[in-house]
């Protein structure tokens, strides 16, 4: 009997469909159907490339590795020095867009914050939001460095 009963529910299981199985079998009556069908397609391909990435074993060593090499650079720089160096805003500006393609990856991942699970439903990732956002706020701010050898003339009319 028991048998019998297994063999049921194996018949009687609905097999759950991947994103792109619901995708390719999705109808409605609206408009640009196929067109949408293939736009939610790229979604779901380079969300799914995200995770990939986002769950290998290199990608968080390598984000490690970034987090160590700039904690480094940080305790080399003197912080009483007065002017920064061109070479040490070069290493600052390449940390940022290396903490920043870290950032999308995860975004294109799990999501920004609608989705159980998103980026900003983990309180390291508003950290690291909060932290990547406000050096970006920092180089807005900051003015273009004057060029030493442009003369002004102030007797000009």
């Amino acid at each position: 009997m028991k048998s019998v009963q297994k063999a049921n529910d194996l018949i009687l299981n609905v097999a759950k469909q991947s994103k792109l199985e619901q995708n390719m079998n999705y109808e409605d009556r609206w408009p640009l159907l196929n067109f949408r069908k293939e736009l939610m397609k790229v979604r779901i391909l380079i969300n799914m490339a995200a995770i990939n990435v986002m769950t290998n074993k290199l990608f968080e060593n390598f984000c490690i590795m970034v987090i160590l090499a700039n904690s480094f650079t940080l305790a080399q720089e003197d912080p009483l020095e007065v002017s920064v160096s061109q070479t040490s805003e070069i290493v600052e500006k390449v940390f940022l867009a290396l903490y920043s393609a870290e950032m999308i990856i995860k975004i294109l991942g799990l999501g920004f914050i609608l989705n159980k699970g998103s980026y900003l439903r983990s309180v390291w990732n508003i950290l690291d939001f909060v932290i990547i956002g406000s050096a970006y706020l920092t180089i807005m701010q900051t003015p273009p460095a004057a060029d030493p050898e442009a003369e002004i003339d102030l007797d000009a009319d």
